[in-house]
């Protein structure tokens, strides 16, 4: 399935992401092991526990 976002969009965060590993490889390193363990719990559910969007017992009762 392709991506939703524009070829602008990817090739921008592309970017950004590349930079971010330049500039801390290790956090990055970890946090890819992070992803990769628990990808089965999605990536919205990682992205909101991780910006700090909802706690775990909120994305589980499905409260905002």
């Amino acid at each position: 399935m392709p991506a939703i976002a524009s070829l602008e969009d990817l090739k921008r965060l592309d970017g950004d992401i590349q930079e971010l590993k330049k500039q801390h490889p290790d956090v990055c390193s970890k946090i890819a092991q992070i992803i990769k363990k628990n990808r089965k719990i999605g990536y919205r559910n990682f992205c909101k526990l991780f910006l700090g969007e909802r706690t775990p017992e909120q994305l589980k009762s499905g409260e905002k």
